[in-house]
């Protein structure tokens, strides 16, 4: 089974360095988007700080399969340093 890199950034880097081995890319979506809905819920998530959250997945070969984006807009609200 090919193994999978689930890379964090979300004002800090959380690179993964031990990975997950999956039967396939397909699997690999489904284990970020479950991954991703753990973090997301997180009470200690910077998405509410005005900070992008990205998971970047990887193969063994370090190759780009797909990047998962998520951000927080508050359109009421003032623009900040980081709007």
């Amino acid at each position: 089974m090919p193994r999978y890199f689930f890379h964090v950034l979300d004002g800090r880097a959380a690179i993964d360095v031990d990975g997950l081995f999956l039967a396939d890319e397909n699997q690999a979506r489904f284990e970020a988007l479950r991954g991703a809905g753990e973090m997301l819920t997180d009470e200690n998530m910077n998405l509410w700080l005005g900070n992008e959250w990205m998971m970047a997945v990887t193969d063994e070969a370090g190759n780009m399969l797909f990047k998962l984006k998520f951000s927080a807009e508050f359109p009421n609200q003032p623009p900040t340093m980081f709007s």
